[in-house]
């Protein structure tokens, strides 16, 4: 019996073994043979993802603008795969930075678009507060009267001829004082405008409402979050006495640089808004292809009725409006074809800094070339320029650059 056991485990181990043997030798076959490898090429995947993040991130393209430097005429970004060429133009954007220096200008910001396209043309921030143009906090103020405007003409509910009867002074902020107070004025639409007239623009809130005010709100990007655009933000108004301070833009409005100089390229543009980019194009340094950005719609705002009514508003802003006696306003009127036109928007108390905070949204015009603009600046008690005014500077500096191209000969 044992005999048999020991035969039957001799046999099983036999076999064991010569299965182990064979399996090394199908190893060692299979080892031997010539390996296909695949390799994934880089531009497969990496190449679309840079060009697509870079079309789809407003914020990524200021990134790389940041580190930027000019050649040839061109803000020009060189990683040593990919070079990045930007729509901003060096010369003016290096005047405008000149300015910022010359009046110290710490807590400011200039934003240029083209408006035909939504390219960027300038983008300049603060000396000590480099990424101003992203602060989606900044209270819109008066600026906000825009969007009231387009509701309120847009709809049909009033024309720039339209009068109401408001009380209390212009720069009132409450909408008691506008319905009930014993001094009573009859106010115009345009006028109102220029001069920035709270009850006016308070009471036409009232007749828009909260929903039709929401609703074109969010049509000129308020509340919106794609991009990695910085939209500005509206809080829903609740009740009468808020939805008048909203329309008056004393309400709980906040926008950015950016966002602002949006919204007068809407008005420059026939009413439809573009989406706006910094980079004009960007080529494979590997392979050669060259990838070239396009102008965007992204949306009709506005009817174009609208916008031109809109636009010959802001003109009277310059003419008739608080800005129409400052300085640098009245030295933009020495150059002949130079057309600046806007709104204003101001708020003092604040707290980021302390200080007053002075809007101006809208356009520079000069020959047959414009721009949609906006201007900031927080400023204290002491402070060298207003944020209205970086505008009229700006467009002096434009002014003075398309004079030196002509006598130049380009």
């Amino acid at each position: 019996m044992k005999k048999w056991i020991f035969s039957v485990v001799g046999i099983s181990c036999s076999i064991l073994l010569f299965s182990f043997l064979q399996g090394n030798s199908e190893v060692e076959k299979t080892t031997n043979k010539p390996r296909k490898v695949v390799v994934k090429q880089r531009e497969e995947y990496s190449e679309p993802r840079f060009v697509n993040l870079v079309k789809s991130d407003f914020r990524f393209q200021y990134e790389l603008f940041k580190k930027s430097k000019v050649i040839d005429g061109r803000y020009v970004y060189n990683d040593g795969i990919y070079e990045v060429t930007f729509t901003v133009n060096p010369l003016f954007q290096q005047r405008i930075k000149r300015e910022f220096k010359r009046f110290k200008l710490k807590y400011a910001s200039f934003v240029a678009i083209e408006p035909k396209t939504g390219k960027v043309l300038a983008a300049v921030s603060g000396i000590d507060y480099p990424n101003l143009l992203f602060k989606t906090n900044f209270p819109t103020a008066s600026t906000f009267k825009i969007v009231t405007a387009a509701a309120a003409l847009d709809s049909g509910l009033a024309n720039p001829k339209t009068e109401l009867v408001c009380g209390g002074v212009g720069d009132s902020c409450s909408p008691y004082v506008w319905l009930n107070s014993k001094l009573q004025i009859r106010r115009r639409f345009s006028d109102s405008f220029a001069t920035s007239a709270n009850p006016f623009f308070g009471n036409l809130g009232r007749l828009i409402g909260k929903d039709r005010l929401l609703k074109y709100a969010e049509l000129f990007g308020f509340n919106r979050k794609d991009y990695n655009f910085p939209w500005g933000r509206i809080d829903e108004p609740k009740g009468d006495y808020e939805i008048a301070l909203t329309a008056a833009g004393l309400g709980r409005t906040t926008t950015s640089p950016f966002h602002e100089a949006l919204i007068s390229q809407v008005i420059l543009n026939g009413g439809v808004m573009m989406k706006p980019y910094i980079v004009e194009s960007i080529k494979d340094l590997r392979t050669g292809k060259f990838y070239k950005f396009t102008p965007t719609p992204i949306q009709r705002v506005i009817s174009k009725k609208t916008a031109k009514e809109i636009e010959d508003m802001m003109r009277l802003t310059t003419k008739i409006g608080p800005v129409s006696g400052r300085r640098y306003f009245r030295v933009s009127r020495r150059y002949r074809g130079l057309e600046i036109g806007g709104k204003t928007g101001t708020l003092s108390e604040l707290s980021y800094p302390e200080g007053r905070c002075e809007w101006f949204t809208g356009f520079i015009k000069y020959g047959n070339q414009q721009m949609a603009v906006s201007s900031v600046a927080v400023n204290g008690k002491l402070y060298y320029l207003s944020g209205y005014e970086i505008t009229a500077l700006a467009g002096v500096d434009f002014a003075k650059l398309n004079l030196k191209f002509a006598r130049e000969g380009r």
